[in-house]
C-alpha cells in the first residue's frame, strides 16, 4: 500500500463525492487483502512464485506473456504459431504449442493456471493470487507486433 500527497490547492473537489469517516470504514471492512503467490512481470521478463524465480526459456516466458496479455480470454493455436512461433518454420500439425503448455504448467506448479479450452485454444485463468504486470506501452507493443 502506498499513501500519496496530493496539495489540495491542486485539485478540485467536487463536495457530493465527500466520504464520510463511517462510509469510508464500510468500505474498508469489505476489503479483503490476498497474498499473490504468482508474479508475471512482463515487462522485466520476470516470474515469480512465492518470491522465488521461476526460470523460463525465452519460447516459454514469450509464450505465457502472451496467454497473460490475453488472460481470461482463450487464445487459438494458429494465433500462438503466428505470433509467437512467428517467422518459424511450423505447421498447424505440430505439436511444440501443446509440449511448451505442459512444461509451463510443471515449472509453474499450478495445472489449473493454464485451461485447454476444447476446440478454442489455450486460457490463462487469472486469480486473487496471480498478478500479471504490464505497462500499457509494452502490452501495446506486443499485440502491434502480433
Amino acid at each position: 500500500m502506498a499513501l500519496v500527497y496530493t496539495p489540495e490547492d491542486t485539485c478540485t473537489f467536487d463536495s457530493a463525492a465527500d466520504t464520510t469517516y463511517e462510509q469510508f470504514l464500510d468500505i474498508l471492512a469489505g476489503l479483503t487483502l490476498t497474498q499473490v503467490s504468482l508474479t508475471i512481470d512482463i515487462d522485466r521478463k520476470r516470474v515469480r512464485r512465492n518470491c522465488e524465480d521461476i526460470e523460463l526459456t525465452t519460447q516459454e516466458f514469450a509464450l505465457l506473456a502472451h496467454l497473460a496479455l490475453n488472460a481470461d480470454h482463450a487464445v487459438s493455436r494458429d494465433e500462438l504459431f503466428s505470433t509467437v512461433w512467428a517467422h518459424r518454420d511450423l505447421d498447424a500439425q505440430s505439436r511444440t504449442v501443446d509440449a511448451h503448455i505442459r512444461r509451463l504448467r510443471v515449472k509453474l506448479h499450478d495445472r489449473d493456471l493454464i485451461s485447454t479450452v476444447r476446440g478454442a485454444g489455450y486460457r490463462l485463468n487469472t486469480s486473487p493470487t496471480v498478478a500479471i504486470i504490464a505497462t500499457q506501452a509494452r502490452a501495446r507493443c506486443i499485440a502491434l507486433a502480433a
